[in-house]
């Protein structure tokens, strides 16, 4: 039997990491960049990935993409074959695409003001998105990606509420 899959998506700063480590303390199965090193990586369109991580070179970011490691996700779900379900949180630039895969989408709507305040917090796991620069372009990106995640069928879950009241909702909509 295969495990039916969900996905957590959000933009940077919305809680899919701080999610996933709270679904897996449940005893649930759940894959994250920040978890699982190199599911999620940036790569140009013919998957090759760079040397160096330039977040800041415009150019680089034009070249080079958030996306998904497929042949990573398929591993990780035959490994976890036995389970009854698996959460993908992630918010890779080719993540729709993967959609049909899986049962259902969540996304974590946060606002600007909490997107910054958790980006900017000291004890943020990693470095994306603690510049000015970085963080300018997730804001003017934020509306137009919930909005479109929301029009595409994510069910919208409010991620400034507490850790456990988002993960209960979600074990909830994913029984």
């Amino acid at each position: 039997m295969k495990p039916r899959l969900y996905f957590i998506a959000g933009i940077s700063g919305s809680g899919k990491t701080t999610v996933g480590r709270r679904i897996e303390q449940l005893g649930e199965v759940a894959f994250d960049s920040k978890i699982q090193k190199g599911l999620f990586h940036f790569a140009d369109e013919d998957g090759n990935q760079p040397d160096d991580y330039q977040p800041n070179d415009s150019d680089w970011m034009e070249k080079y993409h958030w996306v998904l490691n497929k042949p990573m996700l398929d591993n990780l779900m035959e490994q976890n074959k036995t389970a009854k379900r698996v959460f993908l949180c992630g918010g890779a630039d080719d993540l729709m695409q993967y959609w049909p895969l899986g049962e259902k989408v969540f996304l974590l709507k946060v606002d600007g003001e909490t997107m910054l305040k958790r980006l900017r917090e000291e004890k943020r796991d990693n470095s994306f998105g603690k510049d000015k620069q970085t963080q300018d372009r997730l804001l003017e990106r934020l509306d137009r990606y919930q909005d479109k995640m929301g029009r595409l069928g994510a069910i919208l879950i409010d991620a400034k509420k507490s850790v456990d009241e988002i993960v209960q909702k979600i074990l909830e909509q994913s029984k």
